[in-house]
């Protein structure tokens, strides 16, 4: 028999199994021992006792609604994102921390949404996120963010963090949501390869038995690229026939405006993040690992030998892309307002691309195909003309989100007629 307690909506076990060789069938190194004395978790993989369960924050749902509701506010929902604003029809599955620090998961009332919110104290947001809980392309972005494990009735996470030989405990709630609490492992380890602070997760039954196991994979080691190879981007064609609706299905296209911002407008906006970019944490993004680009940082900080050469939206909410004056590196810098920014900088691929966008896991920008004068992008709310500008193309304001769906991308020569078409995974917020 096991036994188990809700409190504050997290699964804590006792008296729940016993030292031994683990559920019938399945290999010792592949459970956990409970216990029950003193309900400490063994990991039979390596004998190792699970460091104890982050503790269950004290504040009542009702609080951790007031204090995380406006960080949900702040954010800008994606148009597929249809479970609304957090409010009190959220379930509060998680919650972790003490008085000030909170880290707590909402549920949406449909289910298709979990909202991450953490506190550094009782007013000041730390980070927030809405993930959602299924996808038809890949894993749910609730996995990916470490939130949700890809099964069920999961009563046991186990993460291992990088400087750790013991793993963490994590609460567990509905047999699916975990967390480890508010996350002082980011203050504590700082990885010094780039990978992720988390480098497993281990999800157990209610036997003790492992149903989910993820270990991060560092990516296979590049050939370095010279620094001389340049962007070769496609010959730009005037269309002859300009598209206002959709010719396959005579719906009218949306049009994705050019930003109104200057050039030296767009490099100084781009600049503070960019900026962030070089400084490092405590400013905004982290470093490079070893084994990046070097490319990237030899490019330097954006200046005016920066080329913006595409920018679409408006003066307050724009995306751009800049390229540096070797023409080997593109910045892409999205904002929102005067202080929300979304940035990241890319150095072209030995070919002269930045390599096969259908075969990419996500994309924010992309460039324009040989031969191609018009594009349009199948985006969930409708189909839209390209903006296109020195062999680049936007579909939109890319960034400010995680909303990316696989779409249909076509693109037409001078005369209107179809010489491309793919389905790209893209940011279609």
């Amino acid at each position: 028999m096991t036994t188990l307690a809700i409190i504050g909506g997290a699964t804590v076990w006792s008296n729940s199994l016993h030292r031994g060789d683990g559920p019938a069938g399945s290999p010792r190194s592949e459970t956990i021992t409970v216990d029950p004395k003193t309900g400490q978790v063994v990991d039979n993989e390596t004998g190792l006792t699970a460091q104890a369960l982050p503790p269950v924050s004290p504040l009542s749902d009702a609080e951790v609604l007031k204090r995380c509701e406006p960080a949900d506010q702040r954010m800008r929902h994606s148009a597929t994102d249809e479970a609304g604003p957090v409010d009190a029809r959220w379930k509060v599955v998680l919650k972790s921390g003490d008085q000030q620090r909170l880290q707590a998961l909402f549920l949406s009332p449909d289910r298709s949404v979990v909202f991450g919110c953490t506190m550094k104290s009782s007013t000041q947001i730390d980070s927030m996120g809405r993930f959602p809980t299924t996808s038809t392309d890949g894993s749910p972005k609730a996995v990916l963010a470490k939130a949700m494990i890809p099964a069920t009735g999961v009563t046991h996470v186990l993460a291992t963090l990088d400087g750790e030989s013991a793993p963490r405990q994590a609460l567990v709630a509905e047999g699916r949501f975990f967390t480890l609490g508010p996350p002082t492992w980011r203050e504590t380890y700082e990885p010094v390869d780039g990978a992720p602070t988390i480098r497993r997760i281990r999800a157990y039954d209610a036997t003790g038995k492992r149903v989910y196991d993820w270990k991060y994979e560092p990516p296979a080691a590049e050939q370095p690229v010279p620094p001389d190879v340049k962007i070769k981007t496609a010959s730009p064609i005037e269309p002859r026939t300009l598209l206002t609706k959709d010719p396959d299905t005579g719906k009218p296209l949306a049009v994705v405006p050019f930003s109104p911002l200057s050039d030296e407008q767009v490099r100084a906006e781009c600049k503070r993040p960019d900026d962030a970019y070089f400084d490092g944490p405590g400013n905004g993004l982290p470093k490079p690992g070893p084994g990046s680009d070097p490319r990237v940082d030899a490019a330097g900080r954006i200046s005016p030998d920066w080329v913006v050469a595409l920018k679409v939206g408006s003066a307050e909410r724009f995306t751009a892309l800049v390229v540096s004056p070797g023409q080997n590196v593109v910045a892409w810098c999205y904002r929102d307002g005067k202080t929300a920014y979304d940035y990241t900088r890319s150095g072209v691929h030995a070919d002269g691309t930045f390599g096969d966008p259908a075969k990419d896991l996500f994309r924010n920008w992309a460039m324009v195909p040989d031969g191609v004068a018009q594009i349009i992008v199948d985006l969930p709310t409708g189909p839209v003309r390209a903006a296109i500008s020195n062999g680049y193309y936007l579909w939109g304001t890319t960034g400010g989100s995680e909303n990316f769906k696989k779409v249909r991308v076509r693109g037409y020569d001078a005369d209107a007629k179809l010489v491309y078409d793919k389905k790209i995974t893209v940011d279609a917020s």
